[in-house]
């Protein structure tokens, strides 16, 4: 069967994924750690290839990292699918920044910090939304322990224009209410979508239904049916 990589957005860390691979025992955690540019999506695209293999390998993208797709298409012929799970749509030829809608774009910019990162994911809110979206107390913990300090100069690169990943077999996995409109832009694509009524933070608060959506959306982005 063809691998799955889980691939963590640039806002978390890989134990986001942990719980939900344990479900799916062939899956890899892709950790492209540190975050590093200057070519910072085409850094992430090759470590993760590199841990994907030589075998076809369909990429499953949480939240931000919808954006590595591009890249991850060019830098892997032996790419065979790409399943968004809560995440954005690639944006390629713009920057993170300026992809986000703006009232995201001007929290982000506040969330700098003096070192030129930004404050951990927990802290962007005005009350810590993670007892809510991960209520295991040892899963909460250990997904908190696992978050970076983003670099804001990530947020300001620049995705170089690609279409490559526009012929990879793809498919949408809604999580949240707020990635509804997203789903419906992946469904007017003509792709795969598979919709439920979890959270955001659904691979490591709901893993057994996760990996099923993935199993399922992954065996038909290889079959084609």
């Amino acid at each position: 069967m063809t691998r799955l990589v889980l691939v963590p957005s640039p806002f978390v860390g890989a134990r986001s994924w942990r719980a939900t691979a344990a479900q799916l025992p062939d899956a890899v955690i892709a950790d492209y750690r540190p975050l590093e540019g200057p070519d910072w999506y085409e850094t992430v695209a090759r470590r993760v290839a590199a841990q994907a293999g030589d075998a076809p390998w369909i990429a499953v993208l949480h939240s931000g990292a919808g954006g590595f797709a591009p890249a991850m298409a060019e830098a892997a012929a032996n790419l065979a699918g790409l399943i968004f799970a809560d995440a954005v749509l690639p944006y390629p030829g713009r920057s993170c920044l300026e992809n986000a809608p703006a009232w995201l774009a001007q929290a982000l910019h506040r969330l700098r910090q003096a070192d030129g990162r930004l404050a951990p994911w927990d802290r962007w809110f005005p009350e810590d939304p993670l007892p809510r979206l991960i209520p295991d107390d040892g899963e909460r913990a250990a997904f908190q322990a696992d978050l970076p300090r983003t670099p804001f100069a990530f947020l300001e690169a620049l995705s170089k224009p690609s279409a490559r990943w526009e012929a990879v077999p793809s498919g949408y996995l809604q999580l949240s209410r707020g990635y509804a409109d997203t789903a419906d832009l992946a469904a007017a694509r003509g792709w795969p979508v598979r919709r439920h009524r979890l959270n955001h933070l659904a691979p490591a608060a709901h893993p057994a239904k996760v990996a099923a959506a993935l199993s399922e959306l992954g065996a038909r982005l290889i079959t084609g049916s």
